[in-house]
């Protein structure tokens, strides 16, 4: 691998424009008659930098700027005998394409012809489909909590996963693009990667609204320089400083006062939200002495906090006083037998003196009840805090004409507190800090105006420490002094509890990790006549440190089938009478390495005025993930000897102790232990352990040497006047997983042991029946196919009067080695359907024996997207812009990354994928109100003038579901499967109510379910509710001066207070009349109510 890196850091061009904020602006030179004039002299000219950049025409009267900043600008053509023409107001944006045609008429250079620039423009020279999302629709479109991810769904193929869209921490996986799995999209920022590479679903940092110029969105690009992922590429492009000073002071507030509640919820959760900061940008200089001109540094500066409290609660049981007490008399609970000779206690009372030492300290950490109602006897009342504060900075520095540097530090700092974590009572706080940092350099040097390179690199980290408040259930303060068996416990807190009938305690969220990922980009860009060509690399490396998160202080379960029960729970508690206790030997870390290289070259060729062409060619090498501890196994099938499997009881499948093979099938990855894993594993000088090491390489399977990815591209400016445009392109990518999916190998043998223990007593945990059971084990075969996406559109563009232009595509992918897990381990159907099986333990019937489920990674979970997606877009114009985008989809996969009911069939899970909404609409629009403007009479001004309205209206179709029935209808052991169908579920739009969204008699009463087979139903075969919603913004300027004005915003999420279900009870319960029982079909949850926030800005 390091010879590998140092040949691919040698390679002359290193990375992509496509994924940074740069841009291309190409045109002709033509005279009035149309004829094409070369060797003109062209200038791009930034008014708010003052950066210029300059081009000649060829003999075509083609020019081009290959790699211009994000911005607007002014194109100035000169010739000798012509006047000179200046197009104004040119908007480009990040990794787009803007093609003019500039016409000279004849005269003197000294005189000028002044053209604006059109508003929108047709795209005629990329068959690529995206989206960017500007900064109007970023400042005045109302966002619930402010976080840009909202706003991609504007974009047609964008579907939201959830409703509840108030998203405090930055989830990126609440939408899909074009029906491919969340976690594929790539989320950039200034071109810098910003995932957490564990399960690629969280950001590293989240910048501040008032700081983001533009998010470009490409859904479906086909040029050679985007790669990373599979998906869609998201890319956040910051604001620079300008030749002025100009930012912003701003502060939104949220107040459950202000909120209506959910449909299902009782009242309002209590909430304060408070978002407050500003930004300053402009020129770095010193007078007379340094950029005097103003036009070579800015800068550009944001801080932003936010403080967010949010009430929650749950409801539980708990022991009474009386209970906890050992007094069952006026107790719900059974009458306590003892247990030495079944005869009850007398007058239902368990004396002390037959209490255990620690037994009674179990009980100490549990409230007493505060409630009585349905549910529980105990509400427990917490509050989720997020105290957030963020530091983004970005330099530009034009060091020359021909070179550029870019500097961009975002350091975030959160502290969460989550008062439920792995708990439902409230007296384990969770405290869990989480900084995140991300920055990047970027250089642009021009060799010649035809020539360019561009490099960049990157670094983004974070780090999540779980802290929970274990001071209340340490050993100390619990008083509890038993023996543990193994002496790790890092925390010194009690073991975790589980009593039958009432709720249980752990010691809380001790996650740990550490994640950190190194990006480098380079580009090389040649202009040669009709020709652009680019080639360049990405390299990436990831790690993650991270805890496997073992409980090693152990758990212990009361219920009344422990051998020594007294059947009543709590009492077997004060007994110390356990039904199990486990411990783990010690805790370990997963330290996940990655890395990845793309190298890709592209040419895009202007065949013809009309036609142009994107012809590309990118290679990627993903190795898999590794573990750099070496703590890393699988279980692979040609390994597993059945003569050595171990005898299983029937009768609990335990292990009965005698000969076999403890590591039978499993493989540990690499030749070796390497030297990281000394004084760390303890099984590092285990004989029986280096046993096995069979030479696997050191990663999860073997590196794909064979991941080419063409890209194809076409647009053809139909009638030569850039109006009409048809576009077409079809690419092949490849894509990643997180680290999240490879972790679980940590915890195979041998590298996890667990102390088993059965029908013992708490004061000495050891002395009770050891019996070893088969493990759980996480596998993955040696053979893993790269995932992949084979992307393809075909559609037009066409510009409509009123500056709007009007799109419609079809766009569609398919998918093909994504993964999912298999369970190979799994009962088929049948097995235990009839005597003596039906009553001899799953763990003794298995395949293979020894081992319990064998959760295999498989990479044959492929699906296809196919969609007509429309959409009209006016850039401001006049005071007024809008949007509309509609899809129309169906998605179809084969698991959903799920695993299949029927490992054997796994065939019958093809159907609609998790992410598929037939169809979404989108609407949004900003309208600057005309009256009284510019009237004369300044108090009827100052009240009635200044006024905007915007928003977005949200209407998207219900998500696909499943209908099962709580049974082991298929006798393998399981605990449910998918229900049987005997009519069509689907009711009209007439017909449907909230108390029966289907037809529940259409399936099966789960008694009269075939024995032995799997239910006829399909996966996802019904669609739930789907929503629609209406977020609207107010806003009113009042002008303080010239240069400065005060802004108030009142902004409604859900205005119309519209109940928006989001849950169907799809578990098949019938009493004797076949009639639903338990909501079963009936809607059981639903989205947020109206939600209202104000806020002030001043802009200056």
């Amino acid at each position: 691998m390091k010879k590998l890196s140092l040949a691919v850091l040698s390679f002359t061009a290193l990375a992509c424009w496509g994924q940074t904020n740069f841009g291309r602006i190409a045109g002709i030179a033509q005279d009035s008659s149309g004829a094409l004039v070369p060797g003109c002299s062209v200038t791009a000219s930034n008014p708010a930098t003052g950066q210029k950049s300059a081009a000649t025409t060829d003999a075509a009267g083609a020019f081009v700027f290959p790699s211009l900043p994000a911005g607007t600008y002014d194109i100035r053509v000169e010739h000798a005998g012509f006047k000179t023409t200046e197009q104004s107001g040119v908007v480009l944006d990040a990794a787009s394409n803007r093609t003019l045609t500039l016409t000279l008429d004849v005269g003197q250079v000294t005189e000028s012809v002044m053209v604006s620039a059109a508003a929108a423009q047709v795209e005629t020279s990329s068959g690529s489909v995206g989206r960017v999302i500007n900064e109007q629709q970023l400042n005045q479109i109302a966002l619930n909590g402010r976080e840009y991810t909202q706003l991609l769904r504007l974009a047609p193929g964008v579907v939201a996963t959830t409703l509840n869209v108030f998203n405090p921490q930055l989830a990126l996986n609440q939408q899909s693009v074009n029906g491919i799995r969340t976690q594929s999209s790539y989320f950039l920022v200034d071109g810098a990667e910003n995932h957490d590479n564990g399960a690629n679903s969280n950001g590293l940092v989240d910048p501040n609204i008032d700081a983001i110029a533009e998010v470009k969105l490409d859904t479906s690009s086909y040029a050679a320089e985007f790669g990373g992922r599979a998906g869609a590429t998201i890319n956040v492009v910051t604001k620079s400083g300008t030749r002025e000073f100009h930012g912003v002071l701003f502060e939104f507030v949220r107040n459950d006062a202000f909120d209506a509640r959910s449909f299902f919820a009782p009242k309002v959760d209590p909430l304060r939200f408070n978002d407050f900061g500003g930004t300053i940008g402009g020129p770095i200089y010193v007078p007379g002495k340094f950029n005097t001109a103003k036009d070579k540094l800015f800068f550009f500066y944001s801080e932003e906090w936010k403080y967010i409290r949010q009430g929650q609660n749950t409801v539980n049981v708990v022991p009474t006083a009386l209970e906890r007490a050992g007094d069952y008399r006026g107790s719900s609970l059974p009458a306590p037998v003892d247990p030495t000779n079944g005869v009850p206690f007398a007058d239902r009372v368990v004396p002390q003196s037959r209490w255990s030492k620690n037994g009674p300290s179990l009980l100490k950490p549990y409230p007493l009840p505060n409630f009585l109602g349905p549910g529980g006897n105990y509400v427990a009342n917490g509050s989720a805090i997020t105290d957030f504060r963020e530091e983004l900075l970005r330099l530009d520095y034009n060091i020359s004409t021909k070179t550029q540097l870019t500097y961009r530090m975002t350091n975030d700092k959160w502290f969460l507190v989550f008062p439920f974590r792995n708990n439902t009572l409230d007296f384990i706080p969770n405290p869990r800090p989480r900084p995140g940092y991300l920055t990047s350099i970027a250089l642009q040097h021009s060799f010649s105006p035809t020539a360019l390179n561009y490099f960049s690199f990157s670094i983004g980290k974070n780090k999540i420490q779980g802290s929970p408040d274990v001071s209340k259930i340490t050993r100390a303060n619990l008083g509890l002094t038993f023996p543990e068996i193994y002496p790790a416990n890092r925390s010194g807190v009690g073991p975790q509890v589980a009593i039958a009938g009432f709720s249980g305690y752990n010691s809380g969220d001790r996650i740990s990790t550490a994640n950190g990922t190194f990006n480098v980009r380079d580009d090389f860009t040649k202009v040669l006549g009709a020709h652009t060509l680019k080639f360049g690399t990405q390299i990436t490396r990831s790690r993650k440190n991270e805890d496997t998160n073992v409980r090693d202080e152990g758990s212990v379960t009361f219920n009344t089938s422990a051998l020594s029960t007294s059947r009543n729970a709590v009492a077997d508690v004060l007994l110390g009478n356990f039904q199990n206790f486990t411990e783990p030997e010690a805790d370990t870390f997963w330290w996940a390495r990655f890395s990845q290289f793309e190298f890709y070259a592209q040419d895009k060729w202007k065949v013809s005025r009309r036609l142009t062409l994107d012809l590309g060619l990118r290679y990627n090498i993903i190795p898999p993930y590794y573990n750099a501890q070496g703590n890393a196994s699988t279980w692979l099938s040609r390994l597993f000897d059945p003569s050595k499997a171990p005898q299983v009881s029937a009768r609990d499948g335990s292990i009965v102790p005698g000969p076999g093979d403890a590591f039978n099938g499993i493989a540990i990855y690499g030749s070796s232990f390497p030297d990281a894993a000394r004084g760390r594993l303890s099984q590092y000088d285990d004989p029986a352990v280096k046993r096995l090491f069979v030479g696997l390489p050191k990663g999860a399977s073997a590196t794909s040497w064979n991941d080419w990815g063409p890209r194809i591209g076409a647009a053809y400016d139909v009638f030569g006047n850039g109006k009409t445009a048809i576009r077409t392109g079809f690419g092949l990518f490849y894509d990643r997983v997180g680290s999240n999916q490879v972790s679980g190998q940590a915890q195979n043998p041998p590298f996890i042991n667990v102390a088993n223990v059965f029908d013992g007593n708490i004061d000495n945990p050891a002395g009770g029946s050891a019996r070893a059971f088969p493990s759980n084990l996480n596998a993955w075969p040696e053979k893993m196919p790269t995932p992949k996406v084979v992307s393809y559109n075909f559609g037009i563009q066409q510009e409509l009067p009123k500056s709007t232009i009007l799109e419609v595509n079809y766009v569609g992918n398919v998918t093909r080695h994504f993964a999912y897990f298999r369970n190979v381990n799994q009962l088929a159907a049948g097995t235990r359907l009839n005597a003596p099986n039906s009553g001899i333990n799953v763990n003794a019937l298995r395949p293979y024996l020894g081992w319990g489920n064998i959760s295999q990674r498989d990479n044959s979970d492929n699906s296809n997207y196919n969609s007509l997606q429309v959409s009209l877009s006016r850039r401001m114009s006049r005071g007024f812009s809008y949007g509309l985008s509609y899809t129309f989809s169906k998605t179809m996969d084969s698991f959903g990354g799920g695993t299949p009911q029927d490992s054997f069939n796994p065939k019958a899970d093809i159907g609609l994928s998790t992410v598929h909404r037939a169809n979404v609409l989108n609407v949004n629009y900003i309208y600057s109100l005309p009256f009284f403007e510019k009237s004369q009479n300044r108090p009827l001004r100052a009240v009635l003038g200044g006024w905007e309205v915007s928003g977005v209206t949200s209407i998207q179709s219900g998500a696909p579901v499943s209908v099962t029935v709580p049974a082991d209808v298929a006798r393998t052991g399981g605990a449910s499967v998918r229900a049987s169908v005997i009519g069509d579920p689907k009711l009209s739009d007439g017909e449907r109510t909230p108390a029966r969204w289907f037809r529940t008699e259409a399936f099966l009463n789960p008694a009269l379910m075939t024995p032995g087979v799997f239910g006829n139903g399909g996966r996802n075969n019904l669609i739930g509710p789907g929503f629609h919603t209406w977020d609207v913004s107010l806003l009113k300027s009042f002008t303080v001066n010239e240069r400065t004005k005060l802004q108030f915003r009142a902004e409604s999420f859900n205005l119309f207070n519209h109940t928006n279900f989001t849950g169907i009870g799809t578990t098949v319960r019938l009493d004797a009349a076949g009639n639903p029982t338990g909501g079963f079909g009936s809607v059981n949850a639903a989205g947020p109510g109206r939600v209202l926030s104000l806020g002030l800005k001043l802009v200056y």
